[in-house]
């Protein structure tokens, strides 16, 4: 059997960049990988996968790949909706919906093509990239459709599917500020992640534009995860006791930042107000009710793979799509 050495010696070409050229990856010029897969081609090379699996044929499957799942991200029920979303869809086209999972560290290992490739996906909504991520920069270049949710970039075959982050934050940290809140720290995601990029501009747009200090020290990140938001709220409250308000760039962040303020002995709204970011199911039965900004994960769900059909049949899409969001004004903010 030939192997990737093989091609390697008789084209006199590592065989790291043989592997790369055979999995399409961007960073090999055509000049090379045309060179290598003629090659390939002459000595009869055959991929792991059988030669049947690697024929493209039309296939009435819509894909999902998520990437990062967290142990604790079942508890937004934010996947779930997207998910009925995409069936929902689905189901008026005939098409079955199939779920993929990646990491950061899977995609050092192999690359986006490769991946769809092996799982016959000739086009994918996706949802979790990071811009640190391998894949990320790949799909800039990819042939394959690919629908973003919450990251823009101008990739060539690309549709970004998101909120109006920016205004959505600015919107909710203004409504603080109507509230006589000065001293408003922000509980944000991840730094890698473009939604966390957007919120954190929405957050110092509105600061910015009502003359008030943007504190660097009032900035943390937490991941998106609750127990980190718990832990990084218990640190501004004991480093800045002046802080009357936090805006949080996920429900489930600000869930875990209202526990610590409890855990700290004050009371909200009366001490602290808090506002969270999505209206998971949980906002509306914490103590008190989480006033958030709202946006709709199932019909995110369904424009996301209604648009992937539009661009696997080849037909023209807005490159960015920007959904409907609303602030849900409930019992966690108070007026100074």
């Amino acid at each position: 059997m030939v192997t990737i050495k093989d091609i390697a010696k008789k084209a006199g070409i590592s065989v790291t960049t043989v592997s790369r050229a055979l999995n399409d990856y961007y960073d090999v010029s055509p000049t090379t990988k045309a060179l290598i897969q003629s090659i390939a081609k002459e000595m009869g090379y055959v991929p792991n996968r059988s030669a049947q699996s690697l024929v493209k044929q039309k296939s009435n499957t819509l894909a999902i790949i998520l990437s990062g799942l967290e142990k604790e991200g079942g508890k937004d029920n934010i996947v779930y909706g997207m998910l009925s979303g995409m069936y929902a869809f689905a189901e008026t086209v005939n098409y079955e919906v199939a779920l993929f999972t990646t990491s950061t560290a899977q995609q050092k290992k192999k690359s986006y093509v490769q991946f769809c490739k092996e799982h016959n996906i000739g086009g994918a909504v996706v949802n979790g990239i990071r811009t640190d991520d391998p894949f990320f920069e790949e799909l800039l270049h990819s042939d394959l459709p690919c629908v973003l949710i919450d990251v823009f970039m101008e990739g060539k075959n690309t549709c970004n599917i998101s909120i109006d982050n920016v205004k959505a934050s600015q919107q909710a940290v203004e409504y603080l500020i109507k509230n006589n809140h000065k001293n408003i720290a922000m509980i944000n995601g991840r730094k890698e992640a473009s939604v966390s990029v957007e919120r954190q501009k929405g957050y110092i747009n509105a600061l910015t534009a009502s003359g008030i200090e943007v504190k660097g020290d009032y900035l943390v990140y937490a991941d998106y995860l609750e127990e980190t938001a718990y832990e990084k709220t218990k640190e501004l409250i004991k480093k800045f006791p002046e802080i009357t308000a936090l805006f949080c760039a996920s429900d489930m962040m600000a869930l875990g930042s209202i526990r610590a303020i409890k855990n700290c002995g004050l009371c909200i709204p009366q001490d602290i107000s808090v506002v969270g970011f999505d209206n998971i199911p949980l906002s509306a039965y914490s103590t008190p009710a989480l006033t958030t900004i709202s946006q709709d994960f199932y019909f995110m769900g369904y424009e996301a793979s209604r648009q992937l059909l539009k661009m696997i049949n080849n037909e023209p899409v807005k490159k960015n799509v920007f959904l409907k969001h609303k602030l849900l004004e409930r019992d966690s903010v108070a007026m100074i």
